[in-house]
């Protein structure tokens, strides 16, 4: 046989096509991947106008996605179901998950707050256009969790106008989270902050403003000895600053300072009959309880809180806080 060539090649060629059936045999064919048991594939297949349209395809083909971490996708597929099927007794669902894949979009408060701005507004839209449904719970909790997150984000972006002296930067920030926060942490810190960011632009009386508020309106919180030792120090720059009625009105940095829009609160008002300023200072006076004791002995509270008709008088020594 070896003396003809052909036939060698012939009898090689049928050995190779032998062992090649018998190494892909059906019995050793390689197993599916654990990826393909969880995922309908199905619904990935096709084209029809049907399966554009059915309610059940359109969100299993959003769950598939949001299961894999594809939330870009998700939200796609959610949107979809929710514009053909708003009516559809999935329809709070979906938008649940919807608004849930916006917020696992989320990063830290130093990066792109949109995820957040867009979670709380599809949460809320959950709440006014499908009252009383079983997610309406978590959805409050998520929103809470978002505005957090937007406070903190100001925050941080105000702190780092303010420690490179962009001092109106700064103060829009810190509005921002007084205003639209009230009730977060955050606010509380704001508060603080803003009264310095006005020491250092000069504005001293709004500074004084924004001390009183923070050490009145929150007399248990750890930042009120903060705001004590703001009032000593604007008192030692400006001893009559702490004796001012209200910031006077000839000073408008809205339009000595271009885009500078930050107001201070309602100024603080006298709670007392006259000053005394011709009297030498003293080393105690009486003052009315929780009021700044200036150095004439003529005391200072906010008239953002509310005095009682009879206030108590105590012993203080100027330049402190009754309490």
């Amino acid at each position: 046989m070896f003396r003809h060539p052909v036939a060698t090649v012939v009898v090689a060629l049928t050995s190779c096509l032998t062992l090649g059936c018998s190494m892909f045999s059906d019995d050793k064919a390689p197993a599916p991947t654990a990826g393909a048991d969880r995922t309908d594939a199905q619904i990935f297949v096709g084209d029809t106008i049907e399966m554009n349209y059915d309610p059940n395809v359109i969100l299993k083909r959003a769950e598939s996605f949001h299961e894999q971490e594809g939330y870009a996708e998700a939200i796609v597929e959610y949107q979809h179901f929710l514009e053909l099927h708003r009516n559809h007794i999935l329809a709070p669902y979906a938008q649940y998950r919807l608004a849930l894949s916006h917020f696992k979009m989320m990063q830290t408060i130093d990066r792109d707050m949109t995820p957040v701005k867009k979670a709380r507004e599809e949460f809320r839209k959950l709440i006014d256009e499908f009252p009383a449904s079983e997610y309406e719970a978590e959805a409050r909790v998520k929103i809470r969790e978002c505005e957090n997150r937007l406070a903190k984000n100001h925050l941080f972006v105000g702190m780092f106008y303010y420690k490179r002296d962009q001092y109106l930067a700064a103060a829009k920030r810190f509005e921002k989270i007084i205003n639209r926060y009230p009730s977060m942490e955050e606010a509380v810190e704001a508060k603080l902050q803003l009264a310095k960011t006005y020491q250092n632009l000069g504005a001293l009386e709004w500074a004084r403003a924004w001390a009183v508020n923070l050490v009145q309106q929150h007399p248990r919180h750890k930042l009120r000895a903060d705001g004590l030792e703001l009032l000593a120090a604007l008192e030692d720059e400006s001893p009559n600053i702490m004796m001012a009625a209200r910031p006077r009105r000839s000073f408008n940095p809205a339009t000595s300072r271009p885009g500078f829009v930050p107001a201070p609160p309602a100024a603080a008002a006298f709670n007392g009959t006259a000053l005394r300023g011709s009297q030498p200072a003293s080393t105690t006076t009486d003052c009315p309880l929780g009021s700044w004791c200036g150095t004439t002995g003529a005391s200072l509270s906010n008239t953002l809180v509310p005095n009682p008709s009879v206030t108590p008088s105590v012993t203080c020594r100027p330049g402190t806080w009754c309490q």
